[in-house]
């Protein structure tokens, strides 16, 4: 979230959220890249529990009182899943009660990936089911991605009008697939069973080698599976919106 961009497209002044501390070591090490760490925080939260807990109980709301004039919720709701189970319905009127009249959301989101498509790329959506299944038999919780239509409604439910919707189709490498397939690796010490996770390694490694056969016969080493998407939101000076409903509670 930015206040006042200035020339070069720089923020004036910032606020980063993240629930995850790697990825807010990783924000840091990044505006640190920039020579922009003084212009604000990179703080951890969860905007389902608003914020931390002060002395004596009483829970302090997250970035409470504060207005900017962008917001970027940079694959937020796919991951909210993850660490707010059920909360993505709510996540706009909790933002957009951050916006300041006339400011911007712009949403970046993954379309969901298919169960199932025909040819070569089906490949990807096996390994995001394997990937998955392992994430699940480590007792950890998946991430849930929406499509852009559902974005779409429900920032217009929180009273942002819609101005624009891009989206850019991936490409995938034997690398990219790689990397999600270690992710499933990272599970299997987590497995109860010893067993079972011996049995999903095999999966993985002969997923990783007809990765390597698969992506050896496509164009460039690339195949083209989805696609990421930015919705823009504005909300209205009035603070009337196209969708029915201020959400600024």
């Amino acid at each position: 979230m930015a206040n006042q961009a200035v020339a070069g497209g720089a923020a004036l002044q910032y606020t980063a959220v993240t629930a995850d501390d790697t990825m807010r070591r990783n924000v840091v090490a990044e505006a640190e890249s920039l020579g922009i760490e003084d212009r604000g925080d990179v703080i951890i939260g969860n905007w389902k529990t608003n914020g931390d807990t002060k002395e004596g109980g009483e829970e302090e709301e997250l970035c409470r009182g504060e207005l900017y004039d962008t917001i970027l919720a940079d694959y937020l709701v796919g991951a909210i899943d993850g660490f707010s189970p059920y909360y993505q319905d709510q996540i706009f009127p909790r933002l957009t009660k951050h916006l300041k009249p006339g400011g911007r959301m712009y949403v970046v989101g993954l379309n969901p990936i298919p169960d199932k498509v025909e040819g070569d790329a089906n490949l990807f959506c096996r390994v995001t089911k394997l990937r998955d299944a392992c994430i699940l038999l480590a007792s950890h919780r998946c991430y849930r991605e929406y499509p852009p239509d559902w974005i779409e409604r429900h920032m217009k439910a929180a009273g942002l009008t819609i101005i624009d919707r891009t989206e850019f189709p991936i490409m995938y490498t034997h690398a990219t697939i790689v990397r999600q397939l270690n992710v499933a690796r990272s599970k299997l010490k987590l497995f109860e069973s010893q067993d079972v996770a011996k049995a999903m390694g095999k999966q993985i490694d002969d997923l990783e080698k007809e990765s390597l056969v698969v992506m050896g016969k496509a164009k460039n080493g690339k195949m083209q599976l989805g696609f990421d998407y930015v919705v823009t939101g504005e909300l209205p000076v009035s603070g009337g919106g196209d969708g029915g409903g201020s959400g600024l509670g």
